[in-house]
């Protein structure tokens, strides 16, 4: 399907931009990377009310001393036992954060009626890999710790976007490699950052023009990969997958770069016996939910099959 007209127009505004940027020698920067994210938020839409939302945090030991993990607990039904899903924002490891995700979290909980737990896990460059994959990790096996004040079952979900995703899909690996464990039943993965290789046909076809760049993308990994990372051996994409693998819905956008990796992942998944769904979204690109006042209706549709997959087990696009 052809791009959606609404994304033609940004993007010839976006291009003609970075096309200067480009002819100018500019570098791309932390800060520049953190602004251009944050500065989406202009395209949403109003902020969904949830009856409950409060900040707190976990500490943690690590090898180098305690971590703290900021979160942003959402509870949009207070008098009732809900399940809980963990939901880790994306940014390329190096962006993003509860702030500049409220939007989404808040649609989540509000879509799906359970208790939302957001993670402010640390970013690139000031912590590479495997910092934020291990702080959000501890999140997860402490949720009861996080939610000792509210009321919530025992069953954990996930969701998450783009580099978000990556996080959620090494958690998986990590479990199926030993050392890990995860309590996660179902899991959502938003256009997700699944191969450190970038080897994917789309990277190459989709490299340059579609929002996210594969320059882009190379720049962030350069960032949180430590020099010397065997990129392969902590790709997901690669990885071993266990019998206890969560259900796994991964929701792909036509024009993303990314698109191929998530494709092979869910092939993945299927072979190996994991119940395990792809819906590839024609005409949109990466980080198509921040965009709502262009796409609404794909938007809206987007967090109805969420629900619909975290409440059943299952979900179609039409």
């Amino acid at each position: 399907m052809a791009l959606h007209p609404a994304f033609v127009a940004y993007l010839d505004e976006l291009n003609a931009v970075v096309a200067k940027n480009r002819a100018a020698g500019l570098q791309p920067t932390v800060a520049g990377a953190r602004e251009a994210l944050a500065s989406l938020n202009k395209f949403a839409a109003p902020a969904e009310p949830i009856a409950s939302v409060f900040d707190t945090q976990i500490f943690y030991q690590s090898e180098s001393g305690e971590v703290e993990v900021p979160l942003r607990v959402y509870v949009p039904r207070p008098d009732e036992t809900s399940d809980v899903i963990l939901f880790v924002h994306g940014g390329g490891h190096m962006a993003g954060d509860i702030d500049v995700y409220d939007f989404s979290a808040r649609r989540t909980a509000a879509a799906t009626g359970m208790v939302v737990v957001s993670v402010d896990y640390r970013r690139s460059p000031e912590t590479a890999f495997p910092g934020g994959l291990v702080d959000t990790y501890e999140v997860l096996n402490r949720l009861d710790e996080v939610l000792v004040d509210v009321a919530h079952s025992t069953q954990v979900h996930a969701v998450a976007d783009s580099g978000g995703g990556a996080k959620l899909a090494s958690i998986a690996m990590r479990v199926a490699e030993g050392p890990w464990v995860s309590p996660i039943k179902r899991q959502v993965l938003l256009y997700p950052s699944l191969d450190y290789t970038l080897s994917g046909a789309t990277v190459r076809e989709l490299a340059r023009g579609y929002f996210l760049e594969t320059d882009r993308v190379e720049w962030y990994f350069d960032n949180y990969l430590p020099a010397g990372t065997d990129r392969r051996a902590v790709s997901p994409l690669y990885g071993p997958i266990s019998a206890d693998h969560p259900e796994t819905l991964v929701i792909a956008a036509e024009y993303d770069p990314l698109r191929s990796e998530a494709e092979s992942y869910v092939a993945r998944l299927v072979a190996a016996g994991v119940r395990a769904k792809l819906i590839n979204v024609p005409a949109m690109i990466h980080a198509y939910l921040f965009f709502e006042s262009l796409v609404p209706d794909e938007v809206a549709r987007t967090y109805e099959v969420i629900a619909e997959f975290l409440t059943t087990g299952d979900a179609n696009w039409d």
